[in-house]
């Protein structure tokens, strides 16, 4: 990448994997002190379960919307709105110490703005990477931003334990809901150059010529006149679900993203449990693999979308990843079985990191692929749509995990029962996807 091109590129990645590693900062940081936070607040650690549920299925409603509000703010200035959310709920969550605050209810507002913020960050993210990166790179460069997921929760980890230590948890969400409102307001700067119909000044506008003011006219007679009662399926038929319902391979694409999500949940929510309550490690050590295996996601990520632009369509690979997540996870719920006595943390930190490499790393393929079969300016409302029904895997997976362990199965039959969705899902997607090379444009 050389120029002009190239700066708007390296300028579109910076800020959405900025404020993409915010918005997973922000949600991961509830799981992160529920441990210290929640007893000081009169809840159990576990209720934060039910803070994320309601998280995710907020979100799973405002991706739904995002295409109408990206064509409403923009890309840039509904990332901002999601920004301000951010920091709103983190502010608001340390006022639940005070009695009119410090009820259930109120949290669980807290959690649906943090929701409703998350929500929106993928489709408007894809909007500015497939508006502002080379074709030849889509895929890196959505595997780069996707990066900032693990990065966040990463981050969640060092941080938040730190913070606890020496400025207590109320101060500690005050400095990153600063740090939300300071990335929205810089964001601001970008937003011409990225969105450069929207970000133009006033005085820069051409006088409009007679066609445009013919078209100017007709847009106003048209705003003008009577709306049509319309029902509930012609809207439907004009929604985003109803485009990815009616085209076969993306419909199989986006609902195999429910077990690939469901799988990832399950992994990052309840590893550290498994090693530490399924194979005896301690807890310090256990969440020492869980940031490991983080980490490596992070270069997974990358070294996936490089793939995808060179050698396999992303399609197809997001495919091979959901198989390899299968025979990653149900090796890790063998692990005691296959090697009694041996499963110290080396073997745990392996097992893991080879997880990580497929159950958490699809995510910016996956979105690439969803690039290829949209239309530019429909892919906030198709990724938005797209999401709804990842985020249904990510709401459900854990509640399903942590039935099985209730009902009394173990910790490795759990994950063998798991590692089933991902595999079924990778090979859907083969079956589908894999048919249809290239582009739908």
């Amino acid at each position: 990448m050389k120029g002009h091109a190239g700066r708007l590129a390296l300028l579109a990645l910076a800020v959405t994997i900025g404020y993409q590693t915010l918005g997973s900062l922000t949600l991961s940081a509830a799981g992160v002190v529920a441990p210290v936070v929640a007893p000081r607040l009169g809840h159990a650690p576990e209720a934060v379960g039910i803070f994320i549920g309601l998280a995710y299925f907020t979100a799973m409603l405002s991706g739904l919307a995002s295409g109408r509000g990206v064509a409403i703010f923009g890309a840039v200035g509904l990332s901002q709105i999601a920004l301000v959310a951010f920091a709103v709920a983190l502010a608001g969550i340390t006022l639940a110490t005070l009695p009119p605050f410090n009820h259930g209810l109120y949290l669980l507002l807290m959690a649906a703005l943090i929701g409703a913020g998350y929500g929106v960050l993928n489709p408007t993210s894809a909007q500015i990477l497939d508006r502002n990166t080379p074709r030849g790179r889509k895929a890196l460069f959505f595997s780069i931003k996707q990066a900032g997921v693990p990065a966040g929760v990463a981050l969640a980890g060092l941080v938040l334990p730190a913070g606890l230590l020496w400025l207590d948890w109320p101060l500690t969400s005050l400095l990153i809901a600063a740090c939300c409102l300071i990335a929205a307001g810089l964001i601001w700067f970008a937003r011409r150059a990225l969105e450069p119909e929207r970000g133009g000044p006033p005085a820069a506008q051409t006088r409009p010529t007679q066609t445009a003011r013919a078209a100017q006219s007709a847009h106003a007679a048209a705003a003008t006149a009577p709306v049509p009662r319309t029902s509930g399926a012609s809207l439907f038929r004009r929604s985003a679900l109803y485009r990815i319902f009616r085209d076969p391979t993306l419909r199989w694409f986006v609902f195999a993203s429910f077990g690939l999500s469901f799988a990832q949940l399950c992994f990052t929510t309840f590893l550290v449990s498994y090693l530490n309550l399924g194979l005896a490690h301690s807890l310090a050590a256990s969440a020492g693999v869980l940031a490991a295996s983080q980490l490596v996601s992070m270069g997974a990520r990358v070294f996936w979308g490089m793939v995808a632009d060179r050698w396999v369509a992303p399609g197809s690979l997001v495919g091979m990843l959901g198989i390899g997540a299968g025979i990653a996870m149900a090796t890790l719920g063998l692990a005691a079985r296959l090697w009694p006595g041996s499963v110290g943390i080396p073997l745990a930190t392996l097992l893991a990191i080879l997880t990580s490499i497929t159950a958490m790393s699809w995510n910016g393929v996956y979105m690439a692929a969803l690039a290829e079969r949209s239309q530019p300016n429909e892919l906030a409302a198709i990724t938005g749509a797209s999401q709804f029904v990842t985020f249904c895997g990510a709401m459900v997976g854990p509640v399903f995990f942590a039935g099985l362990i209730g009902a009394g199965l173990n910790w490795g039959d759990a994950w063998l029962a798991v590692a089933l969705l991902p595999m079924l899902a990778g090979m859907a997607i083969l079956v589908t996807y894999g048919r249809q090379a290239g582009p739908d444009r």
